[in-house]
């Protein structure tokens, strides 16, 4: 019997070229007239006669006191108002539907009249068991003069409750006689009225007709009133107290008032305007007699009360908003009283009259002409003091003095006066600002005379030389002073004060003054992640800007601190503390980080900072955020470098949360963009480019931060959009910062063994007595990639053992073939081709897919080296290109 032998093969292969692989990655109802009473009144005959108190005239710049005052008024004009009244009646009533209704089922109690026609409306003036009158609808007088009206004297007292209606008085007014009682009052409250100016009666809506001793015994009261443009006055209540309250809006073609005494209720509002006339708002135009209601001769505005007054006539500049034969004209606390005059805002015309601003109240005097002083004390022992804690404001362009202590009649020269005094007594803030670059803010004296004093207690004083700009920084900062008191002008001017440097004061000198008397605050300009400079500019305060009251407004602009007025210490996003850092003559301060390399502020973190401006300092930091503006780092793409055609996928890292799109060859390509893992990895298919050798792939990471809106559109960069900040597509500097371009890869071409078996087993076998050949069993796939694209070439490749096929001493290394399109050869340690090609485009080859039938490994082994035993060896291929010609 034969014995059987098993000889055991194992080819192991090595290669020069190692394969690479890449993973990429709501009935209108008619309510008539109800007067409470069984017996009506007589009409009375006129017996109070009209007093011309011609005695009385004003000095230069006043007007005399007429019964009448003369002007004309067209005929077309007057229709075209009444044309726009019917209109507004109309709309009005039908509003008031609901309300009428409800004011007729109210039981009315005895001398109450319920009105609704203009009838109705004269019957209940003449009755003077009636003491109120309700409106009930919006109606107008039909004709232009009624005489049942204009010539009857009232001398009871009187109501009228307009429930909001609207009355056309056309050219009549409600007569006040001789009252009853010793005194007598008129109370008109929640009301539009209008008015067509005519002949004596149509000199206002109602009043004593310039009856002195009449005047001086009756009070009024309105509140809640609308005067349309045709009114002539609201009343002429010379020698009376009047007080005002609620939302009055008086709109009138002369004065709103003759008063005696005035005096605004605490929390009133009140518009008054001049739009035909050159007249003043207010007319004191006689002084109110000792035993006169309005003997105080007061201009009073009440505590937390809003006063917009001013003129939009265009005949002239005469008349200050407050004029003649007052006292004290006082502003409340916490009060507003904008004054907008074309000629003096504020005149002093009495002697021993004056103003005082309480604290809180914020005062605005302001002037559209361009002559004239603001403030003009135009008589002696005048006076005007901005008490603690108040706002002064007076601006305007003006070729006197702004603000004259020596002021002629008309406040538009000078003469000599005495005894006045302008005092700012620790005001929060006053800014005295002449527009006219070289004339100043304050005079205090005729010439070089020795009279009158101006001071400033507890104050900052910043001063402006004439000739610099007004909005510009101040010549001369001081802070906290305690006083400053100058007496006279010229060469008698007198200066008092502790403070060096201000003891030169010379008031022809300067053309502002001001004192902010603010903790100051930071503006910061914005900051992004790509500055190494920090900017801030330091604001010291708010005041009014250069053109006043406008439309009932005031718009007010900041004041920036000058050179080495203010100093900063800032606090940046990595807490560095940047001490002393002075304001420039602008008002700026800046800190530049000098790090090499540069230190940029953290994205969305805070920058703060406190200012400092002598005793004031900012209570608490003032903080901005430091605004994203740049793009996410670059794209990490994984082996960048051995991208090739056939790449079907793309992987790599970035910024969590940002999106990543492609661009190919500069095109955006259809790739949905993808959103990068919160691990920072990211992973793209790729497979439907058609990639060659050369083309250039563009990473662009977009972070999700959004449309920078701090910043204009002009000074965003362009690599933002609504949804953050982008890589640009080459290098970009933006302020101090450089942008790097999104990452770019070139497709490759290579030529490349991408697999290669990793044996061959040629299994155990019986010893023969013959010559026995035996196939292998292949263990994995022998794969050649070209994707050089056009720089293809022939390949061939190469095998040899590098380690001879043995057991032992025994060697087998003879008995290994390989058969292909070349034929078969022996497999030695010698080097030989045994596959050669040429692809006609990028791709592979699987070569051992061609290794069936006689194609392929082969082991011959003769009889006498059929021996016992385990043999091993290995191969080597090797890939190259065919060397050209």
């Amino acid at each position: 019997m034969r014995k059987h032998r098993i000889i055991s093969t194992l080819l192991l292969f090595t290669i020069l070229l190692p394969s690479m692989s890449v993973s990429v990655a709501n009935a209108n109802e008619v309510t008539k007239s109800s007067v409470i009473t069984s017996k009506e009144s007589e009409l009375g005959k006129i017996s109070d006669l009209e007093v011309s108190d011609n005695s009385a005239t004003k000095a230069a710049g006043g007007r005399d006191t007429e019964s009448f005052d003369s002007e004309t008024e067209t005929t077309e004009t007057t229709e075209s108002s009444n044309e726009k009244t019917e209109t507004t009646e109309s709309t009005e009533t039908e509003e008031k539907d609901a309300e009428v209704k409800e004011a007729q089922i109210q039981p009315q109690a005895l001398g109450e009249a319920l009105v609704d026609s203009w009838a109705d409306f004269v019957t209940a003036i003449r009755d003077e068991t009636v003491t109120k009158i309700i409106l009930t609808g919006s109606f107008e007088n039909p004709s232009d003069i009624d005489a049942q009206l204009s010539s009857y004297v009232r001398k009871n007292d009187l109501e009228i409750d307009g429930q909001d209606f609207r009355v056309d008085f056309k050219s009549t007014s409600i007569y006040l006689g001789q009252p009853s009682n010793a005194l007598g009052a008129f109370h008109m409250h929640d009301i539009v009225l209008n008015q067509k100016y005519g002949l004596g009666p149509s000199e206002d809506i109602v009043g004593t007709r310039l009856n002195y001793p009449n005047g001086g015994k009756w009070t009024y009261r309105f509140g809640n009133i609308t005067t349309e443009p045709g009114v002539k006055r609201l009343a002429r209540a010379s020698h009376s107290e009047v007080t005002v309250y609620g939302e009055m809006n008086i709109d009138t073609r002369g004065e709103n008032f003759y008063l005696g005494s005035l005096i605004m209720e605490d929390g009133t509002n009140y518009k008054g305007n001049v739009n035909d006339n050159n007249y003043s708002v207010f007319w004191y135009n006689v002084p109110a007699s000792a035993t006169s209601t309005g003997a105080s001769k007061e201009f009073t505005i009440g505590k937390n009360c809003r006063v917009d007054v001013g003129q939009t006539q265009t005949a002239g500049r005469t008349y200050p908003a407050v004029f003649d034969k007052y006292l004290a004209l006082t502003v409340g606390e916490n009060s507003v009283f904008n004054v907008d005059m074309p000629g003096n805002a504020v005149r002093f015309d009495t002697d021993g009259s004056g103003m005082t601003i309480k604290k809180g109240a914020i005062v605005n005097l302001t002037s559209k002409q361009t002559a004239g002083s603001i403030v003009a004390f135009s008589d002696d022992n005048t006076y005007l003091k901005a008490e603690t804690g108040s706002f002064f404001y007076v601006i305007g362009n003006s070729n006197q003095p702004l603000i004259n202590l020596s002021a002629d009649a008309l406040g538009t020269g000078n003469i000599a006066r005495t005894g006045n005094s302008f005092v700012l007594d620790s005001p929060a803030q006053y800014d005295l600002r002449n527009l006219n670059d070289s004339k100043t803010a304050v005079n205090l004296a005729y010439n070089n005379r020795a009279d009158n004093t101006f001071t400033i207690l507890d104050s900052d004083i910043d001063l402006w030389n004439v000739g610099v700009p007004v909005l510009g920084p101040s010549s001369e900062v001081y802070a906290k002073v305690p006083s400053l008191q100058v007496n006279g002008s010229g060469t008698k001017e007198v200066v008092a004060t502790s403070v060096t440097g201000l003891d030169q004061f010379k008031q022809a000198k300067y053309r502002r003054i001001s004192g902010m008397n603010q903790e100051p605050e930071i503006e910061w300009l914005p900051i992004t992640d790509a500055d190494k400079t920090l900017r801030g500019r330091v604001v010291i305060g708010q005041v009014p800007d250069n053109n006043g009251l406008v439309g009932g407004e005031i718009t007010y602009i900041p004041v920036y601190a000058s050179k080495n007025q203010a100093k900063v210490t800032l606090t940046d996003t990595y807490g560095n503390v940047r001490t002393d850092l002075m304001t420039d003559e602008n008002g700026y301060i800046h800190y530049t980080d000098i790090s090499n390399p540069v230190q940029f502020q953290k994205a969305e973190e805070i920058v703060s900072g406190i200012a400092e401006r002598g005793p004031w300092i900012t209570p608490t930091p003032i903080e901005t955020t430091v605004i994203d503006v740049t793009p996410p780092e670059p794209a990490k793409v994984d082996h960048a470098d051995g991208i090739q055609s056939i790449t079907t996928k793309l992987t790599g890292t970035g910024e969590p949360n940002s999106i990543i799109t492609l661009t190919l060859n500069g095109t955006p390509t259809t790739i949905p963009a993808v959103v990068v893992g919160a691990d920072g990895k990211w992973e793209i298919d790729i497979s439907s480019l058609n990639l060659v050798m050369g083309d250039v792939i563009q990473f662009f990471l977009q972070d999700q931060s959004g449309l920078i809106t701090e910043l204009e559109p002009a000074e965003r960069p362009s690599t933002n959009d609504a949804t953050g900040n982008i890589n640009p597509a080459a290098d970009m500097n933006y302020r101090d910062a450089t942008f790097k371009e999104g990452t770019k890869i070139t497709v490759v071409g290579v030529l490349s063994l991408v697999t290669i078996p990793d044996g061959l087993e040629f299994g155990d076998n019986l010893v023969s007595n013959k010559t026995e050949n035996y196939r292998p069993a292949v263990n994995g796939d022998l794969v050649v990639s070209d994707t050089r694209g056009g720089a293809k070439k022939p390949w061939r490749l190469t095998l040899s053992q590098s380690e001879v096929l043995k057991n032992g001493s025994i060697s087998l290394e003879d008995a290994l073939y390989y058969k292909s399109q070349l034929g078969e050869m022996q497999i030695t340690t010698v080097s030989q081709i045994v596959e050669s090609d040429t692809f006609a485009s990028d791709g592979s080859k699987d070569i051992s897919a061609t290794w069936l039938g006689d194609e392929g490994f082969k082991l011959t082994v003769p009889v006498e080296k059929q021996r016992v035993g385990d043999y091993s060896g290995k191969l080597l291929w090797k890939l190259e290109d065919v060397p050209g010609n």
